[in-house]
């Protein structure tokens, strides 16, 4: 047991959370950053969000009517990414996934523009962290179509990682078995967004479809003990995101949070900040909601906490 882990959370020290090595592994580059940070940035105070959103579309209307104002277009977008490896620093984050729209990278410059800009920001920022990159495509996109353009993006090996996110079941999950067929041919770990606001069973079918590692969000596997089992049996890694779960009012709050029912049957969890900008919590705030709530005890939190720093030189 880490020694300033258990005093940062029995002491409700946040200092003491901050030094201690942490990994974030579900994080919105372009909404991965401090509001404070992005404040002193800007000079603009940015309005506080609601406790609770009205689901991802209300969370995206605020982000585009309150922040987005202010940081608009490609310049908006570059500073928020240097926020957001300003935060890996500021939090001791030893292992760090980020994922990038195509769309992003495009708008930046292309694929090469885009590696030497993050690169420059890793470097500068944070350069003892493992930093994975990930490609991200949002749920709506013509699956098929990107899977044959792909390769321009990931073909450097720059990218470890893919995702889908922007909404659950808007597409079928066998629309998107090209993009994944091709991600695994430059071996990137393959994620999607799934489970956080549908239902268990279609964590079970997207990773029979198109062979998932690891799913981002995935709470809502905690109401099937079937899914618990296949999860727990194939070694599936569920990157959690309470503060995130809480706000777009999936969860009812930190002490009912799914988690400790996850972890209780034997399922690889892993705690992060999905829209840190959004949510305002940052990662080391996440186990000490948690713990503050009595949904998991301190021990639980450092096994989770290591687990999520497989991979980084601080396991």
């Amino acid at each position: 047991m880490n020694r300033l882990f258990y005093e940062g959370l029995t002491e409700g020290d946040n200092n003491k959370l901050l030094l201690v090595h942490k990994s974030d592994i579900h994080n919105h580059s372009t909404k991965g950053c401090r509001r404070k940070w992005l404040e002193e940035k800007t000079g603009h105070i940015f309005a506080d969000p609601p406790e609770i959103f009205d689901g991802l579309e209300g969370m995206q209307e605020w982000f585009t009517g309150t922040i987005k104002p202010y940081c608009p277009g490609a310049e908006g977008i570059i500073l928020r990414w240097e926020g957001a490896f300003a935060e890996a620093k500021r939090n001791n984050i030893s292992r760090l996934a980020m994922n990038f729209g195509v769309t992003e990278i495009d708008l930046v410059g292309g694929t090469d523009a885009f590696v030497k800009m993050i690169s420059r920001f890793h470097q500068s920022y944070c350069p003892a962290t493992v930093f994975e990159p990930e490609i991200t495509y949002v749920a709506a996109c013509d699956a098929a179509m990107e899977a044959e353009r792909i390769d321009d993006y990931i073909s450097s090996g720059f990218f470890k990682s893919i995702d889908v996110c922007g909404g659950e079941g808007i597409r079928p999950f066998e629309d998107f078995m090209p993009l994944y067929r091709k991600a695994e041919r430059y071996h990137l770990t393959k994620r999607m967004h799934v489970g956080e606001s549908g239902p268990a069973d279609d964590i079970r079918k997207a990773v029979e479809l198109l062979g998932l590692d690891e799913i981002h969000h995935g709470n809502n596997a905690a109401s099937s003990d079937e899914v618990m089992k296949f999860l727990a049996m194939n070694n599936i890694q569920l990157n959690l995101c309470p503060s995130s779960n809480v706000m777009l009012g999936y969860v009812p709050g930190y002490k009912e949070h799914p988690i400790k029912i996850l972890y209780e049957n034997g399922v690889k969890v892993t705690i992060n900040t999905d829209d840190l900008l959004i949510f305002d919590s940052s990662i080391e705030n996440e186990y000490l909601r948690l713990y503050q709530a009595g949904t998991l005890s301190a021990e639980q939190l450092d096994e989770i906490r290591l687990l999520g720093l497989k991979g980084s030189t601080d396991e």
